[in-house]
């Protein structure tokens, strides 16, 4: 059947979720592909025994250009939620092969990047609209800036932490999956906005405690550079001082096994990267300790604004033209579906048409941002605010 979104890595942890929310918040069709046929085919049926003749299977295998070809005939949209990192040129020639959009939820890895700029002017002139950095690391960070920014004159400051307090023992994640995720500590880079300028923080500099709220309470996290930040002041010029933080995994991971892996992925990664990764991957799920729950928040400072441009006031008792300290906070209990979900809110605008523009865009500064909230919020994602009236935000975003 033609298809408006096939979710390569459909039956997967994350992927099968992108699928279900996809079709209970749009009217779209999908189709589950992967290189596993039979398991494609049992996640289509569970899905059509709740949405009738919405859901297809199809075999696809990243490694194989030609299953590529074939699966995406027809295709409005391709979703990649499958581990394939080195495989993205593939995907992405074979999209456009088949004249299809694009949307990954690959790590925000260079090489990731640099494969896609190669085919830039590709994309442009056939007019395809490629998303990539989908998810919520990377993917919400910026969101959060922009669809908090309104609120602001003049914004200044803007720090975004993320706590991943996570029961890895309980998802079915594959060796490749932690493997590219080991990968990204060889491009690690504690990078953050300073005065207006991104600079390499000092270790000491580069470690920061943020309050999560009760049951977290005040967690150590450690700079992380990302490329959407980087990005995003050529949006909010007034910006002068950004950073993404991330909290650790447990004291085993983040003392000894993320220091090593650093100088393991440096020196000796083909040798040693599995090797190490499965070592990573025991350590996740064998001293993860509740809660578990995931949390990003975003605190910003700057001018206020005194009213949106739909003139509803998006602050209780602050002037216009006086200091703000303002915050968003987003809870889930589950890591993998709040990815799941964040990707499925950006597709859902690329599905009705509003985010469509051609060209090879960043999902953190391509989406309407106070929409992509709303609509989390209205998936189940609880969104706190402070200082800010967070209703006026959202309807400003209608």
């Amino acid at each position: 059947m033609a298809a408006d979104v096939l979710i390569l890595g459909g039956y997967g942890t994350t992927g099968k979720v992108v699928a279900e929310l996809v079709l209970a918040h749009s009217d779209a069709t999908v189709v589950v592909a992967g290189r596993n046929l039979q398991r494609a085919e049992r996640a289509a049926a569970t899905l059509n025994a709740r949405f009738p003749g919405r859901a297809a299977a199809r075999f696809a295998d990243a490694a194989d250009p030609a299953s590529l070809t074939a699966a995406f005939a027809g295709v409005g949209i391709v979703a990649v939620a499958a581990s394939v990192m080195k495989s993205a040129g593939v995907v992405a020639e074979a999209a456009l092969q088949a004249n299809a959009d694009y949307f990954d939820l690959l790590l925000s890895a260079p090489a990731k990047h640099a494969v896609l700029e190669r085919f830039r002017a590709r994309i442009e002139q056939q007019q395809r609209c490629y998303i990539t950095d989908g998810g919520i690391h990377p993917g919400l960070s910026a969101a959060m800036i922009r669809a908090l920014a309104p609120a602001f004159g003049r914004l200044e400051r803007a720090d975004v932490a993320g706590l991943l307090k996570l029961d890895w023992s309980a998802y079915d994640f594959g060796l490749d999956t932690i493997y590219e995720f080991v990968e990204e500590l060889a491009a690690f880079r504690p990078e953050a906005l300073r005065d207006g300028a991104w600079v390499r923080l000092p270790w000491k500099a580069a470690m920061k405690r943020f309050d999560f709220g009760p049951p977290y309470g005040a967690e150590r996290c450690t700079v992380m550079g990302l490329e959407e930040l980087r990005l995003l002041p050529r949006e909010i010029a007034s910006l002068r001082d950004c950073g993404f933080y991330v909290s650790g995994f447990n004291p085993l991971a983040d003392n000894v096994l993320v220091p090593l892996g650093l100088v393991v992925m440096k020196l000796a990664p083909r040798a040693m990267g599995r090797p190490y990764a499965r070592l990573f991957a025991v350590a996740l799920r064998r001293f993860a300790r509740p809660p578990f729950g995931v949390v990003w928040q975003l605190e910003a400072e700057g001018v206020a604004a005194g009213e949106t441009a739909g003139g509803e006031a998006t602050r209780s008792r602050v002037s216009s033209g006086t200091r703000l300290h303002a915050g968003l906070r987003l809870r889930h209990e589950d890591g993998y579906w709040l990815t799941a979900a964040t990707a499925a809110a950006c597709l859902l605008q690329y599905l009705d048409g509003s985010l469509r523009t051609p060209g090879l865009h960043l999902q953190a500064l391509a989406v309407a941002p106070g929409r992509l909230l709303r609509d989390l919020q209205r998936m189940g994602v609880v969104i706190d605010s402070r200082g800010v009236d967070l209703g006026a935000l959202l309807r400003a975003a209608e």
